[in-house]
């Protein structure tokens, strides 16, 4: 008798800790948690442009995304990765005058911003300034001692240039 009512308490507790979690997920999930998550929190013109943007860099939209991060910076003239993606976005159209302007804003804002450094590399690479793309080779290795996508694409991308461009030095 003892054992079966032991039993039953543990089987209440658990239902009743069971019940409590369930709740307070459903709270959370709700958006009533009351917590620091900025879930009600207006989305800013800002992001939403940078956002957008980003999506029309990965579609091949570069005019579109150099629209949108042109009004990002027109909101927030510090953003580097808004500078990044339009030096991106200006590179990929061939304007490289523009890129590497945008891709200096960028490094201005951050001397460490991997992105920059990585795409900024690729652009000397087309300018047959394979000393400058592995000048920024050598900061991503300082930053990224573990690896990273950006040292690997740089990598990758001077090894590529090195291949199809036999006679030029560093």
């Amino acid at each position: 008798m003892v054992y079966s009512m032991k039993r039953r308490f543990c089987t209440l507790i658990i239902t009743l800790l069971l019940a409590l979690s369930i709740s307070a997920w459903q709270v959370n999930a709700a958006g009533g948690g009351g917590g620091d998550d900025d879930v009600d929190k207006p989305v800013s013109d800002e992001q939403i442009n940078f956002d957008a943007g980003v999506r029309a860099v990965y579609a091949g939209k570069y005019d579109k995304a150099i629209e949108l991060m042109a009004k990002v910076l027109k909101d927030n003239s510090k953003n580097a990765d808004a500078y990044n993606y339009l030096g991106f976005s200006f590179r990929k159209k061939g304007d490289l005058k523009l890129a590497a302007s945008a891709y200096k804003e960028a490094l201005d804002i951050n001397p460490d911003h991997k992105g920059a450094l990585e795409y900024q590399g690729e652009m000397y690479l087309k300018l047959g300034n394979v000393s400058r793309a592995k000048s920024n080779l050598f900061h991503l290795e300082r930053l990224c001692s573990n690896g990273c996508k950006e040292l690997a694409e740089l990598k990758r991308a001077i090894a590529d240039y090195a291949a199809t461009h036999p006679n030029r030095g560093s």
